[in-house]
């Protein structure tokens, strides 16, 4: 079963308390829905008023700020102001490894959690454009194409996922790449450049 797969791909939560990595200046929520068995990821296309990645798919989140409780507090609480999601309808399950993005030079860690409640999320207006969901189950069978962009430095590689009419890329192709390939996605079905 998928969501079994999840539970046993992610990294544990840190301690209550736990320091952050002093790297790690932002998180985001990978929010999940059990109740479908295809597992639907949460996404959102962030608005073209924002100052970095202005229209770009992305997962709910931002800066860590001094009040937050860690990564998880971050996440939960960028996703209840740019979605209304409220911090009690997520069960937070576990991490990815931390990213690192281009764009904004934020090292990013993600935190995977779980849907406790039906929900209807509703964009901000501001950060937030739309948003819309992508079963994992979708995502692992995605196309996916990796090159390296010129002009970035060292050997860098970005990852293109194509999935239910929309392409994944940057930061957030990352993360959904180390989370794809922890839940052991088909790479038959990728087309590497």
């Amino acid at each position: 079963m998928l969501l079994d797969r999840l539970r046993g791909a992610v990294d544990p939560l840190p301690a209550t308390g736990a320091a952050l990595p002093p790297e790690v200046t932002a998180a985001v929520l990978l929010l999940v829905d059990p109740s479908d068995a295809a597992l639907p990821l949460l996404f959102i296309r962030r608005s073209r008023q924002v100052r970095t990645h202005r229209g770009q798919i992305a997962f709910p989140g931002g800066g860590i700020d001094p009040g937050d409780a860690g990564v998880v507090g971050a996440a939960l609480r960028e996703a209840q102001e740019e979605l209304a999601v409220p911090r009690d309808a997520v069960e937070p399950l576990g991490l990815l490894e931390t990213v690192r993005t281009r764009g904004s030079a934020r090292s990013l860690c993600p935190v995977v959690g779980l849907q406790r409640l039906p929900l209807t999320p509703v964009a901000d207006g501001y950060e937030v454009a739309t948003w819309f969901r992508i079963p994992i189950a979708e995502l692992l069978e995605a196309p996916l194409t990796s090159r390296p962009i010129p002009g970035m430095e060292g050997d860098a590689v970005v990852h293109f996922y194509e999935a239910h009419g929309q392409i994944i890329w940057g930061a957030t192709a990352a993360v959904l790449h180390d989370l794809l390939g922890r839940l052991g996605a088909r790479r038959g079905a990728a087309a590497q450049r």
